[in-house]
């Protein structure tokens, strides 16, 4: 008899968005984190975890049009349970009800998978491995700098140093859109055309409001606005109501200038995801061989509020698998895994085995009458090929394909690297 839910899957088949990592790919993935957490532990974040089943209501205080994507299941008690869509609505969970008496300014960061429903026709995975920092009780353009170049370094630290981060900023749009007394129904039609990144759909919504020319032009372009500080105080000019939120990027433009990042960072007023989450600064990083941002962010001071304890905020969340991507040949082979597979080391070099593991070196043992040595060390990307030798090793650099004699293999390979 058919199962209800249709055939069952063939062999080795997974669900719509899910994928197996293979040794080498979640080796540099590892390698990845550290390096991530490395940079926000420089800056004193320190890191949570939270639960991968949340309960759906409490998900649902933030508001964030995230859980119609969530995957939903049932509690004992009949209670709707979602895998977490999102690392930092449970984090500002975690930090207004665990936290509330602490002082602030709170650091924290995360490593950890969040799971969303791929969309159909979409080739995206389900589950989003991702590592993030968020600074929760500070405000102000210093807080959002800290931010933005803690995401620098710490895309830096993994090995991409190619970065483009982009800037937008809610309260900016929002008080153009105030000082021109847009209805609420447009504004409302506006913020989904601006989230689809639709801009014909927002030129359209624009060309009905009727405001004087020099504003609906800067209405009708608004999104497609990209510079530094020249896109900022021509906004002022024209609308003087988005002065004060003008100011204060630009601000944040010159605190990042003085970082040095005067190149890495783009004004893009386009980059406007969902104005129920975030209440000013949103943040988006590119880089080239990834489709999608590597990572996002932005500052969202009201999220803390709804579980509680309001704390104004500002973070960021980097998507792992991007950014694996976009490293391309930095982390990602740039040669081979520094090991041996050492012939003989599961019996008659056991203890060669143990001294090279001892020095710090991988050992792929094999036993001495196995033949397939070189097959697994190409398979796998392992650097050496070693046989025993007398009273030492003879080993193949696959580098180079050079061979040696080695009497002390731990010194001999540990001088190779």
């Amino acid at each position: 008899m058919s199962p209800t839910n249709g055939a069952a899957p063939a062999a080795g088949a997974l669900p719509s968005g899910a994928r197996d990592v293979l040794p080498v790919e979640a080796a540099e993935l590892r390698a990845v984190e550290d390096a991530l957490r490395g940079a926000f532990a420089r800056y004193g974040y320190r890191e949570v975890r939270t639960p991968v089943v949340e309960f759906a209501r409490q998900l649902e205080r933030a508001d964030s049009g995230g859980l119609d994507r969530a995957y939903r299941l049932f509690d004992e008690a009949g209670r709707v349970l979602v895998l977490r869509p999102d690392m930092t609505i449970p984090v500002a969970r975690l930090i207004a009800t665990r936290l509330p008496d602490h002082p602030g300014p709170i650091r924290v960061s995360y490593t950890g998978p969040s799971f969303r429903v791929p969309q159909p026709g979409k080739p995206v995975a389900s589950e989003h491995r991702q590592a993030g920092a968020e600074l929760v009780g500070a405000d102000g353009p210093e807080a959002d700098a800290e931010a933005v170049l803690l995401l620098w370094e710490a895309l830096r630290d993994a090995g991409l140093d190619h970065a483009r981060i982009g800037l937008g900023d809610v309260s900016v749009t929002n008080a153009v859109l105030d000082g021109l007394q847009i209805p609420p129904d447009v504004r409302t039609r506006l913020s989904r055309a601006a989230e689809a990144r639709d801009l014909v759909a927002w030129r359209a919504e624009a060309a009905a409001v009727d405001v004087d020319g020099p504003q609906q032009e800067l209405l009708a372009g608004l999104p497609a606005m990209r510079g530094h500080a020249e896109v900022l105080e021509r906004i002022a000019e024209a609308a003087p109501a988005a002065s004060g939120a003008c100011e204060r990027m630009v601000r944040l433009l010159g605190l990042l200038d003085q970082e040095g990042l005067h190149d890495a960072v783009l004004v893009d007023l386009g980059i406007l995801r969902d104005w129920q989450y975030y209440s000013g600064l949103v943040i988006e990083a590119y880089a080239a061989g990834a489709a999608l941002p590597v990572a996002q962010g932005g500052r969202y001071d009201g999220l803390a509020a709804r579980f509680g304890t309001p704390r104004p905020a500002v973070g960021f969340s980097i998507e792992l698998e991007f950014l694996h991507r976009a490293l391309a040949g930095a982390v990602a082979r740039s040669g081979l895994d520094f090991g041996v597979v050492l012939v003989g080391g599961l019996d008659a070099r056991r203890a060669q085995s143990a001294e090279l593991r001892a020095a710090g070196i991988p050992v792929i043992a094999l036993s001495a009458s196995d033949t397939r040595a070189e097959r697994l060390a190409a398979a796998e990307g392992w650097r050496f090929v070693a046989r025993p030798d007398g009273d030492g090793l003879r080993v193949l650099d696959r580098v180079d394909g050079s061979t040696f004699a080695s009497r002390r293999p731990w010194e001999d390979l540990s001088s190779r690297r």
